[in-house]
């Protein structure tokens, strides 16, 4: 479903490259300096997921299809973010710490089950290192490269049909190389901003391949402090022995940021 999803969403991807790519002129330069620069980010996601799914032996994957509009808030158990960045001159490094929890409860097409419900509990920790490629004006893009890890919880309830109940569970853990690109672009001479960012990452390594992309609208309310609101798409395929995670998550994203 993966490599299918991405064809789904080209429009996101070019959005994300065209946001990043215009986050400043090609002859900026970036001021050097001894001084340390620090950002803390928190944000909610309120993602819905579609894709999937299988952690019962000999039986079928199980679809999932939850859109993030479609009674989301009834569907998200749980969802907890935080990002942390520090950089000199132009180099940093920066981590970001995702949670959620996602169930859903529907009929099934056919006599040997009578429902299906699915939960997923999803970390996602990344640590990547970045050079600071442009910086003009307030507007920067960085290009990153690291690791990202990734600890999937799955659970499958089938109800009893003709077969009698049956449920499952499986953890999987696994670790993926990913490179991107991050940036923001202000507004002429208004406090709103755009950023964003783009980071693939797999290749075969942990997950066959996966993708990550991200754009905002924020307001810069003080030198120190931010408020964003904007739409995060992920896209993941991994298969392992008789485990199958081959989803998709997207939804809005809510955040507040401070630098120091």
């Amino acid at each position: 479903m993966s490599r299918l999803s991405i064809n789904k969403a080209p429009s996101l991807v070019g959005v994300v490259l065209a946001a990043l790519l215009l986050a400043a002129p090609v002859h900026a330069e970036t001021k050097t300096g001894d001084t340390w620069h620090f950002q803390i980010a928190t944000y909610g996601w309120l993602s819905g997921q579609k894709g999937t799914l299988a952690t019962l032996p000999g039986l079928p994957a199980a679809d999932v299809d939850i859109d993030f509009y479609d009674d989301i808030l009834g569907n998200i158990n749980g969802s907890f973010a935080l990002i942390g960045e520090a950089r000199k001159g132009r180099v940093g490094v920066v981590t970001d710490i995702s949670y959620s929890d996602i169930e859903d409860d529907d009929a099934t097409p056919g006599p040997l089950f009578s429902t299906l419900t699915s939960r997923t509990k999803t970390w996602i920790a990344s640590m990547a290192g970045f050079y600071r490629m442009i910086e003009q004006d307030g507007a920067f893009l960085d290009g990153m490269a690291g690791l990202r890890y990734w600890s999937v919880d799955s659970s499958l309830k089938l109800g009893a049909g003709i077969l009698p109940a049956r449920e499952s569970s499986h953890r999987e853990d696994w670790l993926d190389p990913i490179v991107g690109l991050k940036g923001l672009m202000p507004l002429g001479a208004s406090k709103f901003f755009v950023s964003g960012s783009l980071v693939l990452g797999g290749f075969g390594v942990g997950s066959d391949f996966m993708w990550d992309g991200s754009i905002n609208l924020g307001y810069q309310w003080t030198a120190a402090f931010a408020t964003t609101i904007g739409y995060r798409y992920l896209d993941v395929d991994y298969d392992e022995d008789d485990f199958l995670y081959d989803v998709s998550q997207d939804g809005l994203v809510l955040g507040l940021s401070w630098r120091f």
